[in-house]
């Protein structure tokens, strides 16, 4: 039986021993259920509610994966308001009375609750002993332990320094955990888990499979905590936004990670076999595999959890209820940068796979697909639309699709960072690490692209983190990359001139060019008419298509391959030209119409590119203010602001020739931590405070 199937019995079991929010004076009951933990059978059912305190809207069903993700340049969602907000957390505009604040909070709280409840239980009950411990009960403790570091690793990302224990509210001796430094809690949570770890199971030892932790994914999650601990974050100083540190030991991390990442790699118990896009229809359609590049998947039920296919793929509207056809709404809220899909390589497979550039809308007459290629563009990877048959016209969220928390290509990734960090030379297996990962990005395109990385130990680094940068959009990793490496200021400061530069090609307000710091010979100003047809997906070309010596299409060949887009029975847009960035582009609309006269001439469309990001003269909003905590223009004089603690400077002006490390020490930091809730603080009687400036 599938792990999400029993979730909810799961629930039940524990809820009564649960504190819902772990300050409130009157603690539970101090007697926990003596029928509980009597054997493994009994202790399966509490672990169940351990996974199920994971499905929350306020934890993976969304808010962790969605609404706290922070901008950049992969993820990136618009906003059109010049004035501050209480909950703006992607554009780190926010204070201590956002409610998602609280309510993500208590739930984190909640369940690291359940897990000490359990941890407590198991290490108690008399299936467990020291001497002779059941396999079973290890499994599921690991399991706990794992998930416990995970839940305390999203704290630490978003607020820092947190309140920490290991103890549950029946063996604390206060119901005020303390502030504990955010170093010290990873060292305890990876110590924790590694005491365990290698008595855990394989993936293919369990019915579930990757929808539990097993010891790889044990292995990776020591891995992450211990690449967090070796990296820079934001630490508090007085009464300012705080400084970039990173930990005195950090190399002691760094050597943690890679030798988790490494006992991963040795176990030869994953691989990148699939497809890049087959990893996530597979997810799309509940396949679980235990070799491939899943190594957890937070699992999902169907029709009762996860939002991930409802916020990811292209928007999908209802009409009076329902779609006009079998895949259901979809808000498309998980949106990337609109130039994030310029900067792939031409022959990477992951780039028209993620990046999605359609939008579905419905009236009584059925459906209308149109490109979409605005501020941002839709996340490919969970699109409903992978679905065989569809979740039915009248879903919305709880999709029950799985979000991978954890994949071996990351593991790979980790490996290789910590490891040219430490040695100061690229070695033979970092080398294989990466390439491992972009091989599976150009193996079917062109596999001589594999080993097409600079092998200078600064080079190399910087290599990695941009094969993270395409490997990872929408899985929430991009920002932290940045941060743990010190340049998400300078990021997002390129990243603010990118918008601004294309809604002002005259210059007056960018005075910069993205050909200067994007490095391309055509940067964005001259963007040509968008060319697409509407056709589905069973359509194949009828002809080949030869211009100029370049092959553009093969008679036979499907507009998407079948496999990569399983369903036939919805129109898609297909583009011909979503990546060009001048008007050199070739062919033309009318050559293209002309090469393939078995689509109706009516399905094509030709339209323009740029959307008037500007109006009148005036930049719009949501090229202004998008990231309006840390950088802005101003309605009044036009200036390009910054917000160094609390006061509003001049950006300075971009210069290429500036590298990213020195152009970080001329900026302020980037406020990506966000406030306790205030309630919190006023429960706390007095130990609890916000600091960087809120």
């Amino acid at each position: 039986m599938k792990l999400r199937n029993i979730f909810i019995a799961g629930l039940s079991v524990l809820a009564l021993s649960g504190c819902n929010d772990y300050l409130e004076v009157d603690a539970p009951s101090k007697n926990l259920p003596q029928d509980v933990f009597t054997d493994a059978r009994a202790m399966q059912r509490a672990l169940n509610g351990v996974y199920a305190s994971l499905l929350t809207s306020n934890m993976f069903g969304d808010k962790l994966i969605n609404t706290f993700v922070r901008n950049s340049d992969v993820e990136y969602a618009t906003n059109s308001s010049e004035y501050t907000s209480t909950n703006k957390y992607c554009r780190f505009d926010c204070d201590p009375d956002g409610g998602d604040l609280k309510s993500t909070w208590e739930d984190c709280y909640h369940a690291i609750e359940l897990c000490n409840l359990f941890i407590e239980g198991a290490e108690a009950s008399p299936a467990y002993t020291k001497e002779n411990p059941d396999p079973e009960v290890v499994q599921m403790l690991g399991e706990v332990k794992a998930i416990r570091g995970i839940i305390y690793h999203e704290l630490i990302w978003n607020w820092g320094d947190v309140p920490f224990s290991f103890n549950s509210s029946q063996t604390t001796e206060t119901t005020i955990y303390p502030i504990t430094d955010r170093i010290e809690i990873l060292d305890r949570c990876i110590k924790d888990i590694a005491a365990i770890a290698d008595d855990m199971k394989d993936p293919g030892e369990l019915s579930e499979r990757v929808e539990r932790v097993s010891r790889q994914a044990a292995y990776g999650i020591i891995a992450r905590l211990a690449l967090t601990a070796g990296g820079y974050y934001l630490a508090p100083e007085g009464n300012t936004y705080g400084k970039m540190v990173r930990a005195d030991n950090y190399e002691d991390y760094l050597k943690i990670c890679r030798e988790y990442a490494d006992k991963v790699i040795q176990s030869n118990v994953h691989s990148l076999t699939k497809d890049y896009y087959q990893v996530f229809v597979d997810e799309c359609n509940n396949i679980v595999a235990s070799n491939d590049d899943p190594m957890f998947e937070i699992p999902f039920g169907k029709e009762s959890t996860g939002n991930i296919g409802y916020i990811h793929g292209p928007k999908m509207d209802q009409y009076q209820g329902a779609t006009p056809h079998p895949y259901g709404k979809s808000s498309g809220g998980a949106k990337l940068s609109a130039f994030y899909r310029f900067q792939y390589d031409e022959e990477d497979e992951r780039r028209d796979f993620v990046n999605q550039l359609m939008t579905y809308s419905a009236n009584d007459q059925g459906y209308e697909v149109t490109a979409k290629s605005h501020y941002n563009v839709y996340n490919g990877k969970w699109s409903k639309l992978w679905v065989n048959g569809g979740l039915g016209s009248i879903t919305e969220g709880n999709t029950g699709i799985n979000y991978p928390y954890l994949r071996y290509a990351d593991v790979l990734l980790m490996f290789a960072e910590a490891d040219v960090k430490l040695e100061g030379t690229v070695t033979p297996q970092a080398e294989e690490c990466l390439a491992k990962v972009r091989d599976r990005a150009f193996r079917n395109t062109n596999p001589a692209k594999v080993y097409d990385y600079p092998t200078d130990p600064e080079g190399f680094l910087k290599a990695v983190l941009k094969e993270r940068k395409f490997e990872f959009a929408g899985e929430g990793l991009r920002w932290r990359d940045l941060v743990r490496n010190n340049l998400y200021s300078a990021e997002i400061y390129w990243t603010f001139f990118r918008y601004l530069e294309k809604a002002d090609p005259s210059g007056n307000l960018s005075e910069v060019s993205m050909r200067d710091f994007d490095g391309n010979d055509e940067g964005y100003d001259n963007m040509p008419d968008m060319i697409y047809c509407l056709t589905t997906t069973d359509n194949a070309f009828s002809q080949d298509f030869v211009k100029d010596g370049v092959v553009y299409a093969q008679k036979g060949q499907r507009i998407m391959p079948d496999n990569q887009f399983p369903n036939n029975d919805i129109k898609i847009v297909w583009m011909l030209n979503p990546y060009c960035r001048s008007n050199k582009m070739s062919p033309t609309f009318n050559e293209w119409q002309a090469a393939f006269p078995n689509i109706p001439k009516a399905s094509w469309v030709k339209d323009n590119y740029q959307y008037s990001w500007d109006s009148d003269g005036n930049v719009k909003n949501e090229i202004r203010y998008s990231l309006r905590g840390y950088i802005y223009l101003n309605d009044l004089d036009q200036q390009r602001l910054i917000d160094g603690n609390g006061n509003e400077i001049s950006v300075p002006m971009p210069d290429s020739s500036v590298s990213d490390e020195e152009l970080v020490k001329q900026l302020p930091v980037v406020r990506y931590i966000v406030p306790i809730p205030r309630t919190t603080i006023a429960r706390s009687q007095g130990k609890y405070e916000n600091k960087y400036g809120y």
